[in-house]
C-alpha cells in the first residue's frame, strides 16, 4: 500500500488520522464496508486494511512518514494486542501518536473499558469528530500494557488481560458451546460464567471447570502461592466483563492480579465479595489480590491474553510484566 496524499486535504485544519483495520474480526467481516464509508466521506483519514498480522509492521511504519495525530485501531482484542506489541517492540514513530479503538471484534473488553461501543463507525465518526474541534488533549490518558514472556525466544506478547485455569476453560466452553448455539456476546459470557461456578459447586458432571494443575505464582516484592487454583486473573484495565473489577489494591506496580485457590467455599466467597464490593478491600480466605510490575507463573495450564490462547513452554516460568505504558483516547 503507498500513503495517499491526495486523500489528505492540502491547508487544512482537520487533524491527520490513521486507521488501521483487520476486516477479518468478527464484527469487521458485516461491518467494514461501513468504515470505508466513513474513511471516504472524511478529510485528512488514511486508511490501512491488514492483509494479515504479518503487515502491521508495513502499516506502521507508513503512518510514521505522516505524523499523523491519532492512530485508531479497528479490530478485536487479539487485533490490538498484535499492533500494541509492534509499537513496544520496534516502535517507527518519532512520537507515538495516542491510540484510540474501534470496537471491531468479538468481545472488545479492551476497547470498552476506554469507552468505545457501539457500532465502529459511530465511534469512528465520533473520534473524527473530537479531532476536528481540536479535543484530542482533553481526552487522553495513561496505561499500562501487559508483557507476556512464555520464554520461547519469541518477542513478549502485549495485551490488557491475562488468565488461567478456569479462565481459560471458561473461554474453550463459550467458544465450543455458547457462541456455536449463536448466543449474543453479553448472554454467552454470562451463561459462561455460571457454567463455571455449577462446575465450582459440584453441579456440573465436570467437576474440574475450575480447578488447576498444581502451579506457582511468584510476585516480585508480593510473596509466593503453590497450589490448585479456580481463577488467576491480571489486568491493566479498570474494568473486566459485566463491569467486574476483580483485584485489589496492596502493592505498588502496573499490573492487577488475583488469583482464587480451588474449592467450592474459596469460590463462594471470593464471588460474595465481589458482589457486595469486599474483594480487594478486606481479607477473603482463599483470595490473594496485590499489585507488581512483574509476575511469574511455574505451571503446565494454558493461558490467555486477549482472548489468546498460549501454552507454556516446558521447564520454562511464564513471565509478566506490567511496567510500559503508552497514551491513549478515553471516550468515558
Amino acid at each position: 500500500m503507498q500513503l495517499e496524499k491526495s486523500s489528505i486535504q492540502s491547508g487544512a485544519t482537520v487533524p491527520l488520522i490513521a486507521i488501521i483495520s483487520n476486516p477479518l474480526s468478527t464484527t469487521n467481516a458485516a461491518r467494514i464496508e461501513a468504515i470505508r464509508r466513513v474513511v471516504d466521506e472524511s478529510a485528512n483519514v488514511v486508511h490501512f486494511e491488514l492483509s494479515g498480522i504479518d503487515s502491521i509492521d508495513e502499516a506502521l511504519a507508513l503512518f510514521a512518514r505522516a505524523n499523523p495525530d491519532m492512530l485508531i485501531i479497528n479490530g478485536g482484542d487479539g487485533t490490538i494486542g498484535a499492533v500494541l506489541a509492534s509499537i513496544l517492540h520496534n516502535n517507527p514513530f518519532t512520537v507515538i501518536p495516542p491510540i484510540a479503538f474501534l470496537p471491531g471484534g468479538k468481545t472488545n473488553m479492551t476497547a470498552a473499558d476506554l469507552g468505545f461501543k457501539g457500532r465502529p463507525e459511530k465511534v469512528f465518526r465520533r473520534l473524527i469528530q473530537i479531532a476536528k474541534e481540536g479535543g484530542i488533549a482533553d481526552r487522553l490518558v495513561s496505561m499500562n500494557l501487559i508483557e507476556l514472556d512464555l520464554g520461547d525466544g519469541k518477542p513478549p506478547r502485549v495485551g490488557t488481560f491475562f488468565g488461567t485455569a478456569g479462565v481459560v476453560k471458561g473461554i474453550h466452553w463459550c467458544r465450543d458451546h455458547a457462541y456455536n448455539a449463536g448466543m449474543p456476546n453479553g448472554l454467552a459470557h454470562v451463561v459462561a460464567i455460571l457454567k463455571l461456578l455449577a462446575s465450582a459447586f459440584g453441579l456440573s458432571r465436570d467437576k474440574r471447570l475450575m480447578v488447576s494443575d498444581p502451579m506457582t505464582v511468584t510476585i516480585k516484592g508480593g510473596g509466593r502461592f503453590t497450589g490448585e487454583f479456580a481463577a488467576v486473573m491480571m489486568t491493566t484495565l479498570d474494568r473486566l466483563l459485566l463491569g467486574m473489577r476483580p483485584y485489589g489494591k496492596e502493592g505498588r506496580g502496573g499490573l492487577k492480579f488475583s488469583a482464587v485457590e480451588a474449592g467450592a467455599g474459596n469460590v463462594f466467597r471470593a464471588v460474595k465479595g465481589l458482589l457486595t464490593g469486599g474483594f480487594g478491600k478486606k481479607t477473603i480466605g482463599g483470595v490473594h489480590t496485590r499489585r507488581a510490575d512483574e509476575i511469574r507463573i511455574d505451571g503446565i495450564d494454558p493461558v490467555t491474553l486477549d482472548g489468546e490462547i498460549y501454552y507454556p513452554t516446558p521447564g520454562k516460568e511464564i513471565i509478566l510484566r506490567g511496567n510500559r505504558a503508552l497514551t491513549f483516547v478515553s471516550l468515558k
